[in-house]
């Protein structure tokens, strides 16, 4: 009879929200092999995954999967010298995720199990987040150009458009319904959109304002399935030449 691996998982989230998850390999990912620990994050927030693996195994998966069973995210790691196994993780739009996590040695399954239930949830909309510019791909340009605010009345309001011309791929808005910019140097704005003038498409795009006119800004950009939360699209990058505006009261 085989043994089984036992990972001791962290769940922490980046405004210091940590959730203690496992033992792993007993019939569950709870405290002691029972029912998977739930928990509520934030979905601007970056969570990190940490465990421990107790008895030997050299190989550790961990994959996170929508409600509809769509993988979005896999890390297929390898334990440190003391056992540790880290990942991290930014949960891309607002709902419920499953956390499994399995564990082999040389290639031979010992463990197979839901470990975490999490949901992910989006503060307030609040501020007003401009910006425009493009990226230099060395044999092209990315560009790009948003508006997103809250109005008086708490509406929404806004624009995204992005080009991404070496992939010939062109996402334009339809709507926006979440813009949050916790402070002068961060913000986040949702929405739905078409791709190169079809479909409808989910995005979440995160902006960072590193200094005026345009210190640095870079943005983040992800589209998505809107029913299985499939990841469609990602695109990370600083602006060549552009400027990101966080409007402080």
């Amino acid at each position: 009879m085989k043994s089984i691996s036992i990972l001791s998982l962290i769940v922490a989230a980046s405004l210091s929200q940590a959730i203690g998850i496992g033992p792993i390999g007993g019939g569950g990912g709870g405290t002691g092999g029972g029912e998977p620990v739930t928990a509520t994050v934030f979905a601007t927030d970056m969570v990190t995954l940490s465990g421990t693996v107790v008895n030997g195994a050299n190989q550790v998966t961990i994959t996170i999967t929508t409600a509809s069973n769509e993988a979005v995210a896999t890390f297929n790691l390898v334990p440190d010298a003391s056992g540790t196994v880290t990942a991290t993780w930014f949960p891309p739009v607002d709902q419920t995720y499953t956390i499994s996590a399995s564990s082999a040695f040389d290639g031979i399954p010992l463990s197979n199990e839901t470990v975490a239930i999490i949901s992910a949830v989006r503060p307030d909309s609040a501020g007003h987040i401009t910006g425009g510019g493009w990226y230099n791909t060395g044999g092209g340009k990315d560009t790009m150009g948003f508006v997103a605010q809250v109005l008086g009345n708490g509406n929404v309001r806004g624009n995204f458009e992005f080009q991404d011309h070496a992939g010939s791929y062109n996402f334009k808005s339809t709507s926006l319904d979440w813009v949050y910019a916790p402070n002068c140097n961060e913000g986040f704005f949702t929405g739905f959109c078409r791709l190169n003038g079809s479909g409808t498409y989910r995005f979440f795009v995160h902006v960072f304002d590193n200094g005026e006119p345009g210190s640095a800004d870079s943005v983040e950009f992800n589209v998505f399935n809107p029913v299985s939360g499939a990841l469609v699209y990602s695109y990370s990058q600083t602006l060549s030449r552009g400027n990101v505006q966080i409007h402080c009261r």
